[in-house]
Order: structure tokens, then C-alpha cells, then sequence
């Protein structure tokens, strides 16, 4: 199903697939970094949200690695109380299906997900990094370019029970 167009406001945009509606909250605040950063380069030619499915080879053409995708998609979502995938600007995603909020990104070789501030501190205890270097000579702050709550993902087992908890709080906001 192609993205809907002139129903909704411009504040957020929405695709449906059968009962399940995902939308991208544009002017929420804790959307706002992270939106920014993906609205880069060349994404900014590709719809702010699509479904796995509208997409050709979404584990494996979307700007980053699949076994990542898997992470964030298989991994990550399979536990969530409802399906959050979907990619935004053409970066493989999950988004709160209430509050339209954005739980994890993918870039490239690495995954960062969205932690509520009592998760932060057992996060920082258990390792989790909030900055890297890349190969190519750029970096990435998590702080910086999607904001305080984010920290990239470390394949560690805690984080599916981290995502489910910053899940549950931003459900009391609708």
C-alpha cells in the first residue's frame, strides 16, 4: 500500500497495513533529532515511512547490514506488544504504533535504540556506548545527533526488556 497522502495533517504521516497503523509523530519532540538525522542526503528522496513489504529486499538494500536488520526487526520487535516495523526515510526502524514515536534505528553496521531514563543507568553499567568512529572517518554521537535516551544497541540481552520498558512508558502518553 502506498504511502497515504492529503488525509492527515502534515504534522504526521501514515501507512496501514490491514489492522496494524504505524505513524511518525513529525512534531513530537523526542522525534525531532532523530528525524533530522536520518532527513540526510539522499534519504531525503524516500517517503518518511514504508512498510518492510513495499520495499524491494528490505534486510538487505536498505543502507545497512542485515544481520542488524534481523536485530532490530527479528529480535527486538518479536518482543514488543505490537509489530513497530517499518523504515523511515529508507532506514530500517521501529515506531511506537501509538504515539508514533521513534524505539530503534539502524545505521549501517551498528543499531541504536531509544531507553527510558531508569534503563540509561543499567545501560551505561552494562556497557552500552553512546559514541563511535566510523570506518570512513565520521562519527557518531547518539547524544548528539538523536538525543539523550538513545544509545547504540550491544547485542546484549537486556536490551529486548530495556526496549519493552521505554515501550510501556510511552504508551502513557497517549
Amino acid at each position: 500500500m502506498k504511502l497515504i497522502k492529503g488525509l492527515f495533517t502534515k504534522k504526521q504521516q501514515t501507512v496501514s497495513k490491514s489492522k496494524i497503523v504505524l505513524k511518525v509523530d513529525v512534531s513530537h519532540p523526542l522525534n525531532k533529532q532523530v528525524l533530522e538525522y536520518l532527513d540526510r542526503s539522499s534519504a531525503k528522496y524516500k517517503p518518511l515511512i514504508n512498510y518492510p513489504y513495499e520495499v524491494k529486499d528490505p534486510y538487505n538494500n536498505q543502507g545497512s547490514h542485515p544481520e542488524i536488520v534481523e536485530r532490530v526487526w527479528d529480535d527486538i520487535n518479536s518482543k514488543l506488544p505490537k509489530d513497530c516495523r517499518c523504515l523511515i526515510y529508507g532506514t530500517p526502524a521501529l515506531v511506537h504504533s501509538d504515539t508514533g514515536i521513534i524505539l530503534a534505528i539502524c545505521c549501517g553496521t551498528a543499531y541504536c535504540i531509544r531507553l527510558s531514563i531508569t534503563s540509561l543507568k543499567a545501560a551505561q553499567e552494562a556497557g552500552m556506548q553512546t559514541y563511535t568512529k566510523w570506518t570512513y572517518g565520521g562519527d557518531m554521537d547518539t547524544k548528539r545527533d538523536l538525543g539523550a535516551d538513545w544509545v547504540f544497541g550491544g547485542w546484549k540481552r537486556q536490551e529486548i526488556d530495556w526496549c519493552n520498558t521505554v515501550y510501556k512508558e510511552l504508551e502513557n502518553l497517549t
